[in-house]
């Protein structure tokens, strides 16, 4: 299985540690046991892969070997995963709790962990190049969202919600820039998103989301 370490460079972990990683979690699923995951997150599987939809792509867990695969536009199963892609998927399934469930209550990604503060006179490393790549284009920024499988709400300049699984959600809100203050984009989780993954797995989950609206040709 070949492995594009571009992305997850995006949230600072360098390309030395990307392929460790991955196959430490390919060891990790060798031989998993799907039945427990399958139940709690109504997911199908058989003798050989576990499968899910992760924005609206299928991808399946080969059961015996714990790598990943995914079916592109012409229905053909592809292992040419990003790494971002790949730890999502491994997180969610290693650690969703036994009834996760969720608040109602969509609050922005760094307010999900406590113990993380940031400088909000420091750029952020996922926030901040999106912002700047779609100041002064609303229009285009709203057409690429709906082509990514967004469905807009009111608030803010745009907003979109999106369906990372059909299990958890996450929403971009976006201000354009004025005379006072240059653009801002906002992504928001369910409160309880980490009944399904780590905060940290939250960025991946950005990530991706920022590829699929500024890369739609990207699968």
């Amino acid at each position: 299985m070949s492995v594009n370490f571009h992305a997850f460079q995006n949230i600072g972990v360098p390309f030395s540690e990307c392929e460790a990683l991955y196959e430490q979690w390919t060891q990790e699923f060798s031989g998993f046991e799907p039945e427990r995951i399958s139940r709690i997150l109504n997911l199908k599987y058989d003798e050989e892969y576990l499968y899910i939809t992760y924005f609206d792509v299928l991808y399946r867990l080969e059961i015996k070997e714990g790598k990943l695969s995914k079916q592109d536009k012409d229905g053909q199963w592809q292992d040419n995963l990003y790494f971002n892609e790949c730890m999502v998927i491994y997180h969610l399934l290693k650690y969703t709790k036994d009834n996760p469930g969720k608040a109602g209550i969509w609050v922005p990604n760094a307010t999900l962990d406590e113990r993380v503060t940031r400088n909000r006179n420091m750029p952020d490393p996922l926030l901040t190049p999106f912002a700047r790549k779609w100041s002064g284009n609303c229009a285009g920024l709203k057409q690429a969202c709906i082509n990514a499988g967004g469905k807009e709400f009111d608030k803010g300049d745009v907003a979109f919600q999106f369906a990372a699984f059909p299990f958890m959600e996450v929403q971009i809100i976006f201000w354009d820039a004025d005379e006072d203050f240059p653009a801002q984009v906002q992504v928001l989780f369910d409160k309880k998103v980490t009944d399904y993954v780590h905060f940290e797995t939250t960025g991946c989950v950005i990530a991706d989301l920022f590829e699929k609206i500024n890369s739609p040709d990207r699968n």
